[in-house]
This record gives C-alpha cells, sequence and structure tokens, in this order.
C-alpha cells in the first residue's frame, strides 16, 4: 500500500463542469520521482527535500518548504496538494486488527 498519496478533495475544472479527484503528495514520505509531480519541483529541488528531511526531519509547512527550496514558492494549486503530516504519524488502529 502506498502511503504517499492518498485521496484529497474534489476540484471543479470551471471549463468543464466536472469535478477531478485530486491526490495529496505527503511531502514528509515522498520519494523523490513522486516530489517531480509537482509542478516547479525539478530533480534539484526535490533532492533538497529529501536531504532536508534526512538531516532536520519533517517540513513542517509552506514556509519552511519554501527555505528549503530557497525561496522558491509553489502555485497555489500545488500547496493544495500538499500534506505537511510529520512522516511518523499514523492512523489509530482499530480494535482487533
Amino acid at each position: 500500500m502506498n502511503n504517499v498519496a492518498r485521496p484529497a478533495t474534489m476540484d471543479e475544472t470551471p471549463s468543464q463542469g466536472v469535478r477531478l479527484m485530486t491526490l495529496k503528495v505527503r511531502i514528509n514520505l515522498a520519494n523523490p520521482l513522486e516530489l517531480l509531480e509537482l509542478a516547479g519541483i525539478g530533480p534539484e529541488q526535490a533532492t533538497a527535500i529529501v536531504e532536508f528531511r534526512a538531516e532536520h526531519g519533517p517540513i513542517q509547512d509552506a514556509a519552511e518548504l519554501s527555505r528549503v527550496l530557497h525561496g522558491w514558492r509553489l502555485s497555489a494549486a500545488d500547496l493544495e496538494r500538499l500534506d505537511f503530516d510529520p512522516a511518523d504519524s499514523t492512523a489509530p488502529e482499530s480494535p482487533g486488527a
């Protein structure tokens, strides 16, 4: 089971009037290839994110991500797709599991 991308919100495309499902990118679990799915993230930025997490732990929010990327800013649409939950957060086990 892939814990990196998970269903998020429904977005309406104004020109088509169709609602599309988008996936959240778990910034603290995503590997470099998954990070490349975000517009504006290239190999250099993906590497910086992964190296920062290895040295300093989870990225807390968009402001910290911007610092990690040396001021680089993602679009509002990409920021909505990001999930900043820490890498070690898990759902509680259900009884009897």
